[in-house]
């Protein structure tokens, strides 16, 4: 069992001080505590927000000034998952992280599918690499890394189950009004995979959109969904369970590789 906390935020576009300074004002609130949870997840790009003209100014390297104050904060308490616009030499990138308890990056994804109504695909490179990543300080568990729009590709989520992944994480800024569509496919990608999801959207408006926060953690048979308001919720993920589920209805070994 681990235990995680999800951050539902409201993200100020572009102000990439003032977002940063709430997010570390909130971890250290919770891995200050006697018992820190485990895995701290925080929504897309949450100290940027959807401000891509700006991506010159706003981008930075991977271990900049956003992780490396995040280290700072969590080191010896808690893994931090999010996604920050990444600068690497020419190119920049909507890049998702692992900070693990021992303040080394533990893993890191690129996104593969860009959004082209918020204009990544105009301002961004795409990913090319599709893997999960083990956290050794957590009982070595796996742990897969999407971004928002993958969850309409069914074929990501797949592909990192049959690597061995047990919890899939998913920071979003998923906007007004596809609610319905969002809990349908966070639902959808644990049940037809067999392990958690765990969506972390983002509340209020942006520039030009609107967020319903519904962060959900579910295992495709139970689900824990937020309100639309900013909330820090912490929950229990029992992996015993995805071992009753799998072999209550074992799909994952009736598949037919031979035909598809």
């Amino acid at each position: 069992m681990i235990e995680i906390a999800i951050i539902q935020m409201e993200i100020r576009d572009g102000a990439k001080d003032h977002n940063l300074r709430k997010v570390l004002s909130i971890l250290k609130e919770l891995t200050f505590k006697d018992s820190p949870p485990d895995i701290i997840c925080l929504p897309e790009l949450f100290t940027t927000g959807y401000d891509l003209t700006s991506v010159n100014q706003l981008a930075e390297p991977l271990m900049g000034k956003t992780l490396t104050k995040i280290r700072e904060i969590i080191i010896d308490n808690s893994c931090v998952i999010g996604t920050i616009l990444e600068k690497n030499k020419d190119k920049f990138y909507n890049t998702a992280f692992i900070l693990g308890k021992s303040g080394d990056i533990l893993g890191l994804y690129r996104k593969v599918h860009l959004f082209s109504p918020m204009l990544e695909k105009e301002y961004l490179t795409a990913g090319t690499t599709i893997t999960p990543f083990i956290i050794p300080e957590l009982q070595n568990i796996k742990v897969g890394l999407a971004i928002c729009y993958d969850l309409r590709f069914p074929e990501l989520f797949r592909k990192l189950t049959l690597q061995g992944a047990e919890v899939i994480f998913v920071p979003s800024e998923f906007p007004t009004p596809k609610n319905d569509i969002w809990k349908t496919l966070l639902i959808a990608r644990a049940i037809e995979n067999q392990v958690f999801i765990i969506g972390t959207n983002r509340v209020g408006r942006g520039h030009s959109d609107s967020f319903f926060g519904h962060s959900m953690i579910t295992d495709g048979d139970s689900h824990y969904i937020l309100g639309n308001l900013p909330t820090v919720k912490t929950c229990i993920l029992d992996f015993s369970n995805l071992e009753q589920i799998r072999k209550s209805l074992p799909l994952l070994k009736d598949r037919r590789e031979e035909l598809y």
